[in-house]
């Protein structure tokens, strides 16, 4: 383990968070950072909604760092019945072979290789797991299965659900709140309970546009596969705004692409669970799963350079600071958790008031400098 002062990177967090409360006009956020499976800091200000101060168990949307949960999940399942990254998803999944998808494997599909980052099918809701698990396991891959990788932004929550069905028999939101959430007395939920429902925080839309950009200008374009990746399945309410997010139905959804709701300091735990041996969760192997690149360079999807384990982000182009072996998921507006394991850090951290963009923005970064002393 890295020599790592913990007394530095806590004034420098705090210090760090206090000026962007100070320099946010709306919302609130949380932080936490743990270490070897113990809390080191926990942080939260700004109001959770209009007049109402955020607490310390306020708990928010972290949109798609839901799948690094998700993922780890799905892994765990596999894991459980002892089933390789390497045999292929139609062997659980018969109804996945349909249109030439047959070889695809698991480590294929959860390293976003497996060409089904949009979803063909229109029209379908985010809240339909049958039905848009039935459009992708018919559809055919949206390229050429040759070792490149586009984001399923959208689709590879309803890919890692089925997976954990098809292994187990429960949603995946049931399988997390059983392995882990509950035993490990986490507040975060793929749907978060009604007693819960009106301390959920209210995610704020970004007050300015992003920087022209290859990915601005591919989503602005119908017909391209970002817009179609991030653009299907839709909400039987409009289009997944904030606005339409903040609704109690979407809030009790369990959505595992983008719908996990929960505290910094869960977010924090759970990963400095991945930071460690696993604490009896994971094995070596599948922890090993989590840490390792299987996709890096252009995203078909993002249009930016990106790389991925077996169902999470890894840190080849620095979005998590110096960490080299650094894993986890950032979400949309400005939301991250990850594991550093060279310090044997669980870090997270969660605004209501977003940044523009799908990667962690100005916010983020700064607290992640602040966390291991770079300069600004």
């Amino acid at each position: 383990m890295l020599f790592f002062d913990l007394d530095d990177a806590t004034e420098r967090l705090q210090k760090a968070f206090t000026e962007i409360l100070e320099e946010s006009p709306q919302g609130g956020a949380s932080l936490a950072l743990w270490r070897e499976n113990k809390p080191i800091i926990s942080l939260h200000g700004g109001d959770a909604s209009p007049g109402r101060p955020w607490e310390a168990k306020t708990p928010c949307l972290i949109w798609s760092a839901s799948k690094g949960i998700a993922a780890a999940c799905a892994l765990h399942a596999l894991q459980k019945n002892n089933i390789s990254l390497e045999s292929r998803v139609s062997d659980i999944w018969p109804e996945f072979s349909a249109a030439g998808k047959g070889p695809i494997t698991f480590v294929q599909l959860l390293s976003h290789r497996a060409g089904l980052a949009a979803l063909e099918t229109k029209g379908l809701s985010i809240t339909d797991h049958d039905a848009v698990a039935s459009s992708l396991a018919e559809q055919p891959p949206n390229w050429e299965i040759d070792g490149r990788h586009g984001y399923g932004a959208r689709t590879f929550g309803f890919l890692l659900d089925e997976i954990v069905r098809r292994l187990t028999g429960e949603s995946l939101a049931d399988y997390w709140d059983k392995i882990f959430r509950e035993p490990l007395s986490l507040d975060l939920w793929f749907g978060v309970p009604p007693v819960r429902l009106n301390e959920v925080a209210t995610m704020i839309a970004p007050r300015s546009t992003p920087q022209p950009s290859p990915f601005t200008s591919a989503f602005g374009n119908l017909t391209t596969l970002t817009r179609r990746a991030l653009g299907e399945p839709n909400c039987k309410l409009g289009a997944l705004t904030p606005s339409i997010m903040n609704t109690p139905e979407m809030r009790m959804a369990p959505i595992p692409s983008l719908g996990a709701i929960g505290t910094a300091n869960a977010l924090a735990r759970f990963y400095s669970l991945l930071a460690s041996d696993g604490e009896g969760f994971f094995q070596a192997e599948t922890l090993a799963a989590m840490r390792t690149t299987l996709a890096k360079g252009p995203d078909r999807v993002l249009i930016d350079e990106t790389s991925f384990s077996a169902g999470l982000m890894t840190n080849e182009f620095g979005v998590y600071g110096p960490g080299k072996r650094s894993f986890g998921h950032p979400g949309a507006g400005g939301s991250v958790g990850f594991a550093d394991p060279e310090r044997a850090l669980g870090f997270a951290f969660i605004p209501s008031a977003m940044h523009p963009g799908t990667l962690p923005g100005p916010r983020t970064q700064k607290l992640i400098r602040a966390l291991y002393g770079l300069p600004e």
